[in-house]
């Protein structure tokens, strides 16, 4: 069954600015402006030529009856204007600064001679504030990208030169080698809802939303735009900043470079907390290459290509953590030292002396604290006393990036311009505590190996002066896999001996469990450490300008499928919690006593580790009309429209509590220990299935597909648990 969400989403924006109109997001700007004489008459009909600065690639187009020209779709870089009119002297302008998304303006005023006589006026700057529209922007020009100091080396630092940015954490070398993007409240917004995207695609990966498929080298960058707020109608997705990335591109001539940036522990202050200064060898080098090319019938001046290569070497050790665990005495099941009086289990009897016989003392109550003997030898410092914060860590945490870089831009003809770009990086880095269960001890080390691919292809279609096509494809593509590492998660190194009740079924059956014990650090094992995924996004995007007049209108679609194929994460090794709390009607009085002669409070186990194959589409359309009333009046109309189909699985294996299907008087019965009285009332009252159950196609990755615990679980939800809205 299949039951999409249709979510359109309206947007009519009216913004009333001066001298403009917006620009799409396509590493783009524009000039405009107005040709008089020096009388103050308006001077129709001129030819106005911008000239790029570095690849000399010349755009076209003539002043209207107004005197007025538009010049869109330019390339960033720096540009010479021309104008030419029979009667007046060739007037030039050189300097012209067109970042990404720009709105310069160029005004001419020509004198009378002859064509063959030129005025030129020269240095001029990009606009410092912007006239034009009602859009916030600030650009991060490469001179800026290259030269500023960046602990980390990675783009996203740079955010925190922009006005309103409020920097969340300052662990600026997380972002490096975790690729997140939620470390900057961008205007007051949340930290998950800035957009990013690389010459103007997506670059976020769907399942978080907050961390990058490709983390482009600052070396390969020309610039980074961020527009806080007041956007136009084409801008859609996510509610906070656009943040764009403009990748480099080859110039008419050839461009190389070597670079390397070193940092090193020897230079570094110690960290409060650590028990020795925390080692630091950091390493970021590559080489990139840029110019024309010249091949067969292609004529010098029609392609040009950029490429470059990164490697980045981190060797340290993590941040300084520090723990509290149990003293060498409690770990053989002495507590004298605590002033906590210990009962026999579910009684209050005392026990002598605190020193619980080795007869209560269970197997895996001692597996326990072996995981926590072998954690205390891992301690860069231990004190093996009953306090509190007795272990510090700091532990290795290797790092190994490369990144590949490829661009290629071709001016077929005045009419038709191309360009690809090609992007693959890959890390491995070694997470001491895993990568995203966060253990507070060692136990469960992950390797992340992440690869990113991001393939991009665009065509500018100039169809007449007055109208142009932009059109591009993209696939972004992060293959994740976060894999175990070394031994300390294995069962057998610590002698656990409960069976599991369902045979641990899922990538490391012989694992520990995740364990928490009240007042003490809890351990975990590999079950919620372990992650494969692998996110797919592809995109076709095409906007249609069309200058009429006094009108500047833009029609724009987006297309977008994405797919992200990910294991669940389910307990499948055990949970197992220690808890001295009265609820527990066998409690020792001690949490640490409790886990040694093994009186849980709570156990929990999946059948297996569950796979999702989920999918999603995302269709969007705007118009919009910059309508210049006047020459110091401008008007920008804009309509946008959504249509979100909700993210579902290809085996409907996803179910929801819905408050409106619960039914109190099938309810099941407690006791007053919170236990469900066996055989009273429905213990699925008011879950429901996705779907109309589980395709035959997909029961083969659904091991427990037929089984009657699942099918006791009403079907017939949406296919993405969403009914269709309107909204």
């Amino acid at each position: 069954m299949s039951c999409p969400r249709f979510v359109p989403a309206w947007a009519l924006s009216l913004c009333i600015f001066f001298q403009g109109a917006a620009i799409a997001q396509t590493n783009t700007g524009q000039i405009s402006g107005t040709v008089k004489d020096t009388s103050g008459a308006v001077v129709p009909g001129a030819a106005v030529t911008a000239t790029h600065g570095e690849t000399r690639l010349e755009s076209k187009t003539t002043t209207d009856n107004s005197g007025r020209y538009l010049i869109i779709n330019l390339p960033i870089g720096t540009y010479s204007v021309t104008v030419e009119a029979n009667g007046f002297r060739k007037a030039e302008q050189t300097g012209l600064a067109v970042d990404n998304a720009a709105r310069v303006t160029a005004d001419f005023k020509l004198e009378v001679g002859t064509v063959t006589e030129t005025m030129t006026v020269t240095e001029v700057v990009g606009e410092t504030v912007n006239t034009v529209s009602g859009e916030l922007r600030h650009t991060i020009d490469s001179e800026q990208v290259n030269d500023l100091a960046l602990n980390g080396r990675n783009y996203i630092e740079l955010i925190t030169l922009i006005p309103g940015v409020a920097v969340t954490s300052l662990d600026q070398m997380a972002m490096t080698t975790g690729l997140s993007v939620s470390n900057q409240s961008i205007n007051g917004n949340r930290t998950d809802t800035n957009h990013m995207t690389v010459d103007g695609a997506s670059n976020l990966v769907s399942g978080s939303n907050t961390s990058q498929i490709n983390n482009v080298g600052v070396d390969f960058i020309q610039q980074v735009s961020v527009q806080t707020s007041s956007f136009s109608a084409e801008y859609g997705r996510n509610s906070g900043s656009n943040i764009n990335v403009a990748t480099k591109s080859g110039t008419a001539q050839f461009h190389g470079s070597l670079f390397e940036t070193i940092r090193n522990d020897a230079l570094d202050a110690n960290a409060y907390f650590a028990a020795v200064k925390p080692e630091l060898r950091f390493n970021d080098y590559g080489w990139s290459i840029g110019g024309p090319v010249a091949v067969g019938p292609i004529k010098k001046g029609k392609l040009f290509f950029f490429e470059g290569e990164e490697w980045k070497k981190i060797r340290r050790t993590s941040n300084p953590s520090r723990q509290t665990i149990p003293a060498p005495a409690e770990m053989n099941g002495d507590f004298s030292d605590r002033s906590t009086t210990v009962y026999y289990p579910g009684t209050k009897t005392p026990i002598p002396n605190k020193i619980v016989p080795s007869s209560l003392i269970t197997p895996d109550g001692k597996a326990v604290m072996n995981v926590y003997s072998a954690m205390s030898k891992l301690a860069s410092v231990y004190s093996p006393t009953p306090t509190g914060n007795n272990a510090t860590y700091q532990m290795p945490n290797p790092f190994d990036y490369r990144e590949d870089l490829f661009k290629i831009d071709y001016r077929l003809s005045e009419t038709h311009a191309f360009y690809f770009r090609y992007i693959h990086d890959a890390y491995n880095i070694i997470d001491p505590f895993s990568t995203f269960a966060s253990s507070p001890l060692p136990t469960d080390p992950t390797l992340r190996s992440r690869p990113g691919w991001n393939p991009q292809l665009g065509w500018i279609w100039t169809i007449s002066p007055t109208l142009l096509n932009d059109a591009r494809f993209n696939i972004a593509y992060n293959g994740q896999k976060i894999t175990m590492y070394g031994d300390t998660w294995q069962r057998s190194s610590y002698g656990f001996q409960y069976p599991l009740i369902y045979g641990g079924i899922g990538e490391y059956p012989t694992g520990i469990p995740n364990v928490a014990v009240s007042g003490f650090a809890s351990f975990y094992g590999p079950y919620n450490s372990y992650q494969k995924s692998g996110p797919t996004n592809m995109a076709v995007v095409d906007n249609l300008t069309w200058i009429h007049g006094q009108h500047m209108i833009k029609f724009g679609g987006t297309a977008v499928r994405d797919r992200l194929d990910q294991n669940g994460q389910a307990p499948y090794l055990g949970n197992i919690a220690f808890n001295n709390t009265s609820a527990n009607n066998m409690t020792t009085g001690s949490a640490l006593a409790d886990t040694i002669m093994g009186q849980y409070y709570t156990y929990t186990e999946a059948a297996y580790d569950p796979w999702g194959r989920f999918r999603y589409s995302l269709f969007d359309a705007y118009v919009q009309d910059s309508y210049k009333v006047t020459r110091s009046l401008s008007l920008d109309i804009g309509l946008r429209y959504s249509h979100y189909i909700p993210t579902y699985t290809t085996a409907n294996n996803m179910a929801n509590f819905v408050p409106a299907l619960y039914n109190p008087a099938t309810a099941v019965s407690m006791t007053a220990a919170g236990l469900i009285v066996p055989g009273s009332g429905n213990p699925y009252d008011g879950l429901i299935r996705a779907g109309n159950g589980i395709p035959a196609s997909e029961a083969g990755r659904v091991p427990n597909a037929n089984s009657q615990a699942v099918l006791a679980v009403p079907a017939g939800a949406p296919r993405g648990l969403y009914p269709v809205q309107e909204q």
